[in-house]
């Protein structure tokens, strides 16, 4: 028997129309239904388990919206993003692509990498982008992507020009075979201001990345890890998780984290979405939802993370992602420090602070390496902990620096977007024509690879559906 949730409206897969569509329980799954007049019906899988989808509902927050907003409403949603008056969310991280230039030719590549028009902007048209996001209401922590960006020379030149303009946190997302092959390129980027490397890492053996990415790269991985240890700076590892590829795997990358801790601060799941390079018609079986990933944890982990340990993000629709976080003891055990029956998960100010401000102080704070030297000399309370200062300081450090963070976001493409969803979604693309993108409309393509947006050489935008 089917139970109809909720109302809402989708894009056709064929047309990218925007069409009516409703969320159903069937057979204790959850499913967005659509129908476009003509081309047709349309159903995906979007939440395994209703029971636990109805648990996770309750913890969407008011949303918070852009104090500014740079477009205006002309068509509706999602084609005046910008964003529009419409838009429901601040903003926690935004994407600024830098090339569309890649040394992979990955077959799961929602960006489409060395495809279409060639993009690499010059040094002030990326000012501009800066200067985007700052009239936006920005600072905020920015996400340079691509394509590859390390394959630009002049990426520490990027990010020292966004440091100085007063950004506080830069990423540089990556597949990691520049970093591993030049470490002196590493270090340009570390003393330029760079706070992160979001490094692609999809498993632990080649043969997940021949499946993935064409080749082996395992060795590529290790060795970029070891280059950011030596050049102290903090990495998260990001896995793109397919179906019969990797999925068995989610443990054996927490093991892997852990060694690397302090190095690796988190990892960051991100299940399969059938746009970009990859835009097929997904069967039920090709879809991995975050239940999977829990699920996956809890069982290949032997039980040392549990599904209590992880919280619905706040920022956004509370079933886009979950966050997590833990100490790795000095047993070699992971303590949680999330818990989602918690009236304060770890400290994360889930029920305190608006949803954006915590989305960004969370990255600001955990996806970083942390000072040692600032965290060796912070004090107990000098009552209750004196007795035992050594102690108390220990672990103090251990959670300043020795911890993990574990966190899964699965993108919504043409067969999932939920534009209610998308309105929350608070992961922005910059554009070179004066925008902010949620991530979801920026990077969704129809069945044939036609987009709704993307940056091209001239000071453009296209809306293909203008």
């Amino acid at each position: 028997m089917k139970e109809v949730l909720a109302e809402t409206e989708s894009l056709c897969p064929i047309c990218l129309s925007r069409i009516p569509a409703k969320r159903v329980i069937e057979e204790e799954d959850v499913y967005l239904e659509k129908d476009c007049p003509e081309h047709g019906n349309f159903k995906a899988l979007i939440w395994r388990n209703a029971e636990l989808y109805h648990n996770w509902s309750q913890y969407s927050q008011q949303a918070v919206g852009p104090e500014k907003r740079l477009t205006d409403i002309a068509r509706g949603c999602p084609y005046d993003c910008g964003l529009c008056p419409s838009h429901e969310q601040d903003t926690c991280t935004t994407v600024m692509e830098v090339t569309h230039n890649c040394n992979l030719n990955c077959p799961v590549c929602f960006a489409s990498g060395n495809e279409g028009n060639h993009f690499e902007p010059d040094i002030n048209a990326i000012q501009g982008m800066y200067h985007t996001i700052i009239e936006a209401g920005g600072p905020y922590p920015v996400q340079i992507s691509g394509g590859e960006p390390t394959l630009r020379d002049d990426l520490p030149t990027i990010v020292a020009l966004g440091k100085k303009l007063g950004f506080y946190h830069i990423q540089i997302n990556t597949n990691g075979i520049k970093i591993a092959q030049d470490k002196e390129y590493l270090v340009r980027l570390k003393e330029s201001g760079a706070d992160l490397i979001y490094l692609q890492f999809d498993g632990v053996s080649d043969d997940v990345y021949r499946a993935i990415r064409g080749r082996n790269l395992f060795d590529f991985k290790v060795r970029a890890i070891s280059n950011c240890a030596e050049a102290k700076i903090g990495v998260i590892l990001v896995p793109t998780v397919v179906p019969n590829v990797n999925l068995h795997q989610l443990g054996e990358v927490v093991q892997f984290a852990k060694k690397w801790i302090p190095t690796v601060k988190g990892v960051h799941f991100q299940p399969v979405s059938y746009f970009g390079r990859y835009p097929r018609s997904p069967k039920d079986e090709d879809r991995i939802t975050l239940l999977d990933i829990l699920d996956g944890l809890v069982v290949q982990t032997k039980g040392e993370l549990k599904k209590a340990n992880f919280v619905p993000r706040s920022c956004e629709d509370s079933h886009c992602s979950f966050s997590s976080l833990f100490v790795l003891m000095e047993d070699g055990e992971l303590q949680a420090r999330t818990n989602i029956a918690q009236e304060s998960v770890g400290g994360f100010g889930y029920k305190k602070d608006p949803p954006g401000v915590t989305a960004r102080s969370f990255i600001n704070r955990r996806w970083r390496l942390a000072n040692e030297e600032a965290v060796q000399t912070e004090k107990g309370c000098g009552q209750c902990c004196e007795p035992n200062q050594d102690a108390w300081l220990r672990f103090r450090k251990r959670e300043g620096m020795y911890y993990l963070t574990i966190t899964g976001m699965p993108f919504q493409d043409v067969w999932t977007l939920d534009l209610q969803r998308l309105k929350r979604c608070c992961v922005h693309v910059v554009t070179n024509n004066k925008r902010m993108i949620p991530l979801c409309a920026f990077y969704v393509t129809s069945i044939t690879g036609k987009r709704l947006y993307q940056n091209l050489p001239i000071d453009t935008a296209l809306s293909l559906t203008d």
